[in-house]
């Protein structure tokens, strides 16, 4: 068991402050067959809920023990937050109303589409009224600190002066981006600035304030302040209800919430390095269960039209390592081949065109070039019939068209095409060199993140010596991937 399996496993129950586990150092240690760790959370109520839960539970065929151990140091932020607990501190989706109110379930549908005018008049205005009486006003503090300095600060100056010193600094910064927040008045910002400087006028104190549900205007939407802190009141229950059904329904073959926010998050985050596409391959190779969605979902990201070339270079990059390594002795990971081949006619249409959106013609014929070291790699490794690549190469320079359902398709998902066995010497902490044996040239620099796709050679076998011992342990603030 990993670390990233505890903090799933344990985060259900509550934000986590830390986590660690104790890996045997010596034989002995190794003979034991059983491993320590500790697991802190933010808040007690919600650890005593763990241990209640998960003592002498069943995980990956070991019984869990649990009990308390030492006060650990509490961090001001938490290492893992659940998926569910996330989302109460995100501002709500556009939704057109004024203070990007929320209408209820039963009115989304008689609200007009963002940024149509709401009706002033006659019965449609009545019907708009009782819609916006039951809206609700999320607020969300904002987590930019400069921003939310200047917005407490403004509110200072205008309880000290009055509302004309708004309007005076209204006018004075129409112009000025970091006021922004005076203006867009379906903005998260705005919204929280309007409740902040109403809360303080209640006489609430900066640090405490009524979390009861109110309007602030007469017939208005219902405002819902935000959680004093979320991470240190502890888990609301129906959070945990909402987790551990959602558990029920991930049973063998699909992935927890937090599994998909990190698979995301990887694709989203991913370069041509090295290291970042082996790590996000051992984490496929070692998730291999639901190898039909994680194909899927790597599906979406080369498809997206909204993705730049060279990310999705990256994410080819990605597939291209998961095929080498579908053959290693783990449980369910040679289903990525049958689960690609079904994918890769979809994904090579797509990568055609975005190949034609490429205005330079040196960047296309880098990326051409790119593509196609991928499907010599896959011919190498014999990973798929030879027909089967060329009709691939065929889709990506836009020689043929994908159709519904091709003989060709359905002939190859018959083939019985047996896997390159991975080499020793993949293992053997040598750099491994590039699929053709030929680096990429830096003919042109194009940066990703701060990572020159040009430097970065295809992937082959990047991390299969960290597949074997590897520990999922992830040094980055978020499960999501978003900094």
């Amino acid at each position: 068991i990993t670390e990233q399996r505890l903090m799933e496993l344990f985060g259900r129950y509550g934000p986590l402050a830390s986590i660690k586990i104790m890996w045997p150092r010596t034989d002995d240690e190794r003979n034991r067959g059983r491993n320590c760790g500790f697991v802190a959370f933010m808040n007690r109520k919600d650890g005593e809920r763990a241990l209640s839960a998960l003592n002498g539970k069943d995980i990956d065929g070991f019984e869990m023990k649990l009990g308390w151990g030492k006060a650990v140091p509490i961090p001001l932020h938490p290492i893992y937050i659940p998926p569910a607990l996330v989302e109460l501190t995100l501002p709500p989706p556009p939704s057109g109303l004024p203070f990007n109110s929320q209408p209820d379930k039963r009115d989304r549908d008689k609200v007009p589409p963002v940024g149509a005018p709401l009706p002033t008049e006659g019965e449609k205005k009545e019907e708009m009224d009782k819609i916006l009486q039951r809206a609700v006003v999320k607020v969300v503090i904002p987590t930019e600190r400069s921003l939310l300095q200047l917005i407490h600060r403004t509110i200072e100056f205008i309880i000290r002066e009055g509302p004309m010193f708004e309007a005076m600094i209204m006018n004075r910064e129409i112009n000025n981006p970091e006021f922004r927040f005076l203006f867009e008045n379906q903005g998260p910002a705005h919204v929280y600035y309007r409740w902040k400087l109403f809360s303080m006028l209640q006489g609430d104190s900066p640090n405490r304030w009524s979390t009861r549900p109110f309007r602030m205007f007469k017939n208005g939407s219902i405002w819902k302040p935000p959680p004093l802190n979320p991470f240190l009141q502890g888990m609301p229950e129906e959070l945990i209800k909402m987790e551990e059904e959602e558990e029920d329904k991930n049973k063998k073959g699909s992935l927890s919430n937090a599994q998909r926010g990190r698979l995301e998050s990887m694709i989203r985050t991913m370069t041509p390095e090295r290291e970042k596409v082996g790590e996000a391959m051992v984490w496929c190779i070692e998730h291999a269960d639901a190898a039909e969605e994680i194909c899927q979902c790597l599906t979406e990201a080369l498809t997206s039209n909204s993705t730049a070339m060279p990310k999705k270079i990256s994410r080819l990059y990605l597939v291209s390592d998961i095929l080498h390594n579908c053959s290693v002795k783990v449980s369910n990971a040679s289903f990525y081949r049958k689960g690609f081949q079904a994918k890769l006619a979809e994904i090579f249409e797509g990568l055609h065109i975005a190949y034609n959106l490429v205005e330079s013609r040196l960047r296309a014929e880098q990326v051409k070039q790119r593509i196609m070291q991928c499907c010599r790699a896959w011919e190498d490794w014999a990973i798929y019939p030879h027909e089967f690549l060329i009709h691939l190469q065929n889709l990506f320079l836009g020689l043929v068209k994908r159709e519904p359902k091709m003989e060709l398709e359905e002939e190859m998902m018959h083939a019985v095409v047996e896997a390159v066995q991975i080499q020793v010497d993949d293992v053997d902490g040598i750099p491994i060199d590039d699929v053709d044996g030929i680096p990429i040239k830096d003919e042109e620099k194009e940066d990703i993140d701060g990572v020159p796709i040009s430097n970065s050679p295809l992937i082959k076998s990047a991390a299969i010596s960290a597949l074997l011992g590897y520990d999922d342990d992830d040094d980055e603030d978020d499960i999501d991937g978003a900094p």
